[in-house]
């Protein structure tokens, strides 16, 4: 009998069809289809104006992308490498159509007030921008969470150090140094100097990599062999597995397995 404590040695194919599957203790978690950054008709013509959709998909692509960044960071046990581009593209576009509103609104209070279809529009806009805001922040406070809980594993691995974004290595830092402080004051400067050091190997807080995570196939991988046992999968796309997080971990970052 399986346990949360004892996740399977074995696979467990959990659904065929490619079907989403969300966690209810994520709160609010937002479905990829909701993002859909709506666009002034001045703006994006459409197939019959002089622009075609590209501007549209690219925002909607860089929505769905940060989406998932941001489940697999509350997914993942270990700090991923951080969506840059994506954070600081999206940012870009929030401050430009926030722009867009405000220059809207005060172009319409000279003319008597913006017609009821342009004010429905800047609510709808408004909105939009309200949930991307709260979708990178939702992502920035998961990344935070776990570099507080492993400050030191961090800084010391290369790895998770390329990692961080210069704020947060700033943070992380700063961070540390404020905790070693207050354990010193607290009790630290008390006890034998033997017993003061706080990066032994059983001190510092490392991720549990071998926990389990569902994950979806993005596409076909074929046989795939798990390294805890001699089971061959056949991996195909949209199909989802219950798998130790170390075995998948590689797969992830080569962009062929998503967590859900």
């Amino acid at each position: 009998m399986l346990t949360s404590d004892d996740p399977p040695t074995s696979p467990t194919l959990m659904d065929t069809d490619g079907g989403h599957i969300y966690d209810d203790s994520l709160p609010d978690q937002p479905s990829s289809s909701s993002f859909s950054f709506p666009f002034d008709a001045g703006d994006n013509p459409g197939p019959d104006g002089d622009d075609d959709d590209d501007n549209d998909g690219y925002f909607n692509d860089d929505i769905k992308s940060l989406t998932q960044c941001w489940i697999n960071e509350r997914c993942a046990p270990e700090l991923l490498p951080y969506a840059d581009d994506l954070v600081r593209g999206l940012m870009e576009m929030i401050e430009a159509q926030a722009a867009n509103i405000e220059a809207r609104r005060e172009g319409g209070e000279g003319s008597g007030g913006p017609s009821p279809d342009a004010a429905f529009l800047a609510v709808l806009l408004q909105q939009e921008i309200e949930r991307i805001k709260f979708l990178i922040r939702s992502y920035l406070r998961a990344r935070l969470s776990k570099i507080q809980q492993h400050t030191q594993h961090i800084l010391r691995e290369e790895l998770y150090r390329n990692r961080l974004s210069p704020e947060e290595l700033a943070f992380a830092e700063r961070f540390q140094e404020l905790l070693t402080k207050h354990f010193k004051r607290s009790y630290l400067d008390d006890l034998p100097a033997f017993l003061q050091k706080l990066d032994g190997a059983r001190m510092v807080s490392s991720p549990d990599l071998e926990g389990a995570v569902f994950c979806r196939i993005k596409e076909d991988i074929g046989g795939f062999q798990l390294e805890s046992s001699d089971e061959i999968l056949t991996m195909r796309t949209n199909n989802i597995y219950f798998l130790r997080y170390n075995a998948i971990r590689r797969l992830m970052e080569d962009g062929k397995v998503e967590l859900i």
